[in-house]
């Protein structure tokens, strides 16, 4: 019996390449099989029903005065920087940010931002570490810096978290110096469980936060803002403008209505859970690596210039592990749909590549 088990998982893959791998719970497709023409509208002409009913659950559970569904994080976060700035502004962005390193340079393309990097070791700044890098708004030479934006959890400092405690210092900055705030809250959720806290404590210190359905939540796609009203009213035409206004979207707001009830966002514990059980059972003993002990649910492992990456990925790929290389780390990110024993599994398999790497 103990063989078979072996043998079933060996022919399964392990993706832990990323939260977006997620696919939908059976409570959410029960769900989505009971939806019928009346849970549906245009939602352009905000006639969805479902829609309109998971904008206002997201508005309400982040403490803000509207929502709007868009298709990714990605198009939140340009909607986002578009309702908050004029072509021409600065935009301070984390150096290691996700807008910054993976949205194709759309808050210059399209948004017409410059922007001014800033450096943390954990993606998070202190306000003392900003102040030089706002520009003199009376200067002809320069453009003004009227937004701060911060990702949280932060996806390449290895799902570090930003507590209320140093976002509400970073809301001081911004109302002293005439700031907008925009968090990238793609995995806010995350970083509300791992300090077993409600979400809109760190929410309440931004003026506008998007979330991922289709992360930890395990929704199939999607992504909310959230705002003041007067900022979703503008972010509601920037969605169209760039081709995000949806139809009867209700078939997508229905399962994310289900993730955002409260043992969904609960269960992601588990993820956090097995993201640790993974980080301290890696055999460092083989080679030198250096392993980020996780906050939440991404586990990073840096390894030496010299050690062929490829060559563990590849390895990896062959016992039925998928991980995701970024330089000279490994990301491993844990998810619904990946259990304890999975993890045992992986251990086992990547230590023996690990030793046979020496």
């Amino acid at each position: 019996m103990g063989n078979m088990k072996v043998n079933e998982m060996r022919e399964r893959t392990i993706d832990l390449r990323s939260d977006t791998v997620t696919k939908p719970s059976p409570e959410m497709w029960e769900v989505f099989k009971s939806l019928n023409n009346s849970n549906l509208g245009d939602d352009v002409f905000r006639e969805d029903p479902t829609v309109n009913e998971l904008e206002e659950k997201a508005a309400d559970l982040l403490s803000k005065e509207a929502g709007l569904l868009v298709t990714s994080g990605s198009q939140g976060n340009l909607i986002s920087l578009l309702s908050s700035t004029t072509p021409g502004n600065e935009v301070l962005l984390e150096f290691e940010s996700h807008i910054y390193w993976y949205e194709v340079g759309s808050y210059a393309r399209i948004a017409g931002l410059a922007p001014n990097l800033y450096h943390t070791e954990k993606g998070f700044p202190r306000s003392s570490d900003l102040n030089d890098l706002l520009r003199i708004r009376n200067d002809d030479h320069q453009p003004w810096t009227t937004l701060l934006c911060v990702e949280n959890t932060h996806n390449r400092h290895g799902g570090t978290v930003c507590s209320p405690t140093e976002l509400s210092e970073l809301n001081k900055f911004t109302k002293e110096n005439d700031l907008k705030f925009h968090m990238d809250g793609a995995r806010i959720f995350n970083a509300a469980v791992a300090l077993k806290k409600p979400v809109n404590e760190f929410s309440k210190y931004v003026d506008s936060i998007t979330f991922c359905l289709s992360k930890g939540l395990s929704c199939p796609v999607g992504s909310v803002i959230t705002g003041s009203q007067e900022f979703i009213n503008a972010a509601r035409k920037y969605r169209k403008m760039l081709g995000g206004g949806m139809r009867q979207a209700g078939i997508i707001a229905s399962m994310g209505l289900v993730a955002l009830e409260n043992k969904w966002i609960k269960r992601l514990e588990e993820d956090h859970k097995n993201a640790q059980l993974l980080a301290k059972g890696l055999n460092t003993d083989s080679i030198p690596l250096k392993i980020t002990f996780p906050e939440s649910n991404i586990v990073f492992v840096e390894f030496s210039p010299t050690t062929p990456i490829d060559k563990f990925i590849f390895s990896a790929k062959d016992e039925g592990i998928l991980c995701h290389a970024v330089k000279n780390r490994v990301r491993f990110v844990t998810h619904y749909g990946i259990t304890e024993e999975d993890i045992n599994f992986c251990l086992e398999k990547i230590n023996s590549i690990l030793s046979g790497m020496q």
